[in-house]
């Protein structure tokens, strides 16, 4: 099926320019083999000009003390951060699952303009791709990676489609391979290659400072989960300690620090002064290295803090492995809780196989989370919201509501609280989702100013992993719960 994909792909792509009915998303999906009619739903409930207003605010609250302006440009391209909101005594503040790097899902949702924008942080990075190679005759290729038998794999032919036009506008000629098609000495300027994450594995090497693709030197990497299976000693001690060393370029090369829920709850805590005076929550959280921390931190977070606390593996996603922790149900009785990580763990590599640990674990104060009324039930939600760099600024683009797949009763179901729309057998639910618009945020019990908080606190958030991305990725004092005392 993968096979399949790639080869449709590249045959979509090999016109020499996709016209608007081309991109719709139902045709689209017909000419990839995909059922696309219930993204087209979703995409539809998207109100532009109310995200319009939010986004104006957002950046207009921002702009007196540069709260989204980058330090550095290259650092940060696009990205995505998750919240949930709690109401509380009448005040409404947001709470932080996680953050999401340049492999985000669900751009296709973004109305075209919101999708241009988010694209325009990707074309920054082929920018100065073709800036660092004016003094080179070389070609530049561009690897874009996806995963095995990729439902979103249309996503990918937006992205490519607008950044292929943005370059054959700068005068340059373009050509799309999969690795089954894949010519070493491509005549034109760009190549772009997509394939999925394990047809990359064998053919992916690092030398000289350089990402390689067979032998060939890889320009730019768009998707995360490429630079993740890269296994070389000097690359990973690079993408740790100096990654501008690194000459081909990675969208986002701060990926271990949005990979880990734990680094991202840190870039937030360094930050929580700058976010108070948009609500932000705070809460304790703490990672684990191997199953007897693990087991020791949950027990500390039973007996000294008696409250609900949730454990997350590494880099997962879909929800798989996250479980609740109730102190009233475990007592601090070890054998419960080998059992709630055993169940975690065996989620964790049903979908990932062995090819990831979940360690180290991330241990995390439940976030307080309010309900809404939902097919005849009171359900828990979340807010996604897609940024992008645009010149050396963070920008909030847009998002979704996700709404939880059962309705909440006491929070031991994971169907109570997984609010992901693929997060159940991979099946993508997008019933369950809702654009961002006047009529969404009734039924959200949410008002305009609460989406600007939510837009201001993901700039922040971002921008404090891209400028303390050593400072985050170096800390070690792990030993306690960092959070309000």
């Amino acid at each position: 099926m993968t096979k399949e994909f790639l080869i449709n792909f590249v045959k979509l792509m090999e016109k020499d320019s996709l016209s608007e009915s081309d991109l719709e998303l139902v045709s689209l999906g017909n000419s990839l083999g995909l059922n696309l009619e219930p993204l087209s739903k979703l995409w539809a409930s998207q109100e532009e000009s109310f995200v319009d207003k939010i986004r104006d605010k957002a950046l207009q609250s921002m702009s007196s003390h540069h709260q989204n302006t980058l330090d550095h440009k290259d650092s940060f391209y696009s990205g995505s951060i998750d919240f949930m909101i709690r109401t509380f005594d009448g005040n409404i503040d947001y709470f932080l699952l996680e953050t999401n790097g340049a492999s985000h899902r669900g751009l296709s949702i973004l109305t075209k303009k919101q999708q241009s924008m988010v694209y325009e942080g990707y074309f920054g990075a082929v920018s100065q791709a073709i800036q660092k190679n004016e003094n080179d005759t070389g070609k530049i290729l561009i690897v874009v990676g996806v995963p095995i038998n990729d439902g979103l794999i249309h996503e990918k032919a937006l992205l490519l489609d607008y950044l292929r036009n943005k370059i054959t506008q700068k005068g340059f000629k373009t050509r799309v391979f999969n690795v089954y098609t894949y010519k070493s000495n491509f005549t034109e300027d760009i190549a772009f290659l997509i394939a999925d994450y394990q047809q990359l594995l064998s053919t992916l090497s690092f030398e000289n400072y350089w990402v390689k693709f067979k032998n060939d030197k890889v320009n730019v990497l768009i998707g995360d989960g490429i630079a993740r299976r890269i296994e070389d000693p000097q690359f990973k001690a690079l993408i740790r300690n100096d990654f501008r060393k690194i000459r081909s370029i990675i969208i986002n090369p701060v990926y271990l620090a949005t990979d880990d829920k734990a680094l991202s709850y840190l870039a937030k805590h360094f930050v929580n002064e700058k976010l108070e005076s948009y609500h932000i929550a705070k809460f304790l959280f703490t990672r684990a290295f191997n199953e007897e921390d693990l087991i020791s931190k949950i027990k500390t977070a039973i007996q000294k803090y008696n409250k609900p606390f949730v454990i997350k593996p590494y880099a997962g996603s879909g929800g798989a492995g996250v479980m609740p922790i109730f102190p009233h149900k475990l007592n601090q009785e070890e054998t419960k809780i080998r059992k709630i990580i055993s169940d975690s763990k065996e989620e964790f590599y049903v979908k990932f196989m062995n090819n990831r640990t979940p360690y180290p674990y991330t241990i995390q104060e439940m976030a307080k989370f309010s309900l809404i009324n939902w097919n005849e039930g009171r359900r828990t939600y979340d807010l996604r919201i897609y940024l992008s760099q645009i010149e050396d600024k963070i920008i909030p683009i847009g998002g979704l509501a996700r709404i939880a797949r059962g309705a909440y009763i006491s929070g031991i179901r994971k169907e109570e609280f997984v609010v992901n729309l693929s997060g159940y057998g991979g099946k993508i639910e997008v019933e369950r989702g809702l654009g961002l618009s006047e009529k969404a945020s009734k039924v959200l019990n949410l008002e305009l100013n609460h989406f600007v908080d939510i837009f201001c606190n993901s700039c922040i958030i971002f921008k404090s992993i891209a400028d303390n991305y050593q400072r985050i990725i170096n800390f070690s004092d792990w030993d306690k719960f960092i959070g309000p005392k």
